[in-house]
């Protein structure tokens, strides 16, 4: 799975805006954006949020493994 598929499925699992996302990662909605359409990869930093807030480890995030939650684990 690729990193911009992983995102989508953040954002539809959790019935997130790329807003919504961006706020939770502390990024702009630029970034979430980018991230979609494959014109950039999460930074180190985006990717610990990711992880924190998700559950979702950098290898997965990355397409190195498969990911198998994308639910909202931190409030």
């Amino acid at each position: 799975m690729e990193t911009s598929e992983i995102i989508k499925e953040i954002l539809t699992v959790n019935n997130f805006s790329q807003e919504k996302l961006a706020t939770i990662l502390s990024v702009s909605q630029k970034a979430v954006s980018n991230w979609l359409n494959g014109y950039d990869t999460p930074k180190a930093s985006s990717m610990l949020m990711i992880y924190k807030n998700f559950g979702i480890t950098p290898n997965e995030l990355l397409g190195l493994e498969e990911p198998e939650n994308f639910k909202l684990i931190t409030k």
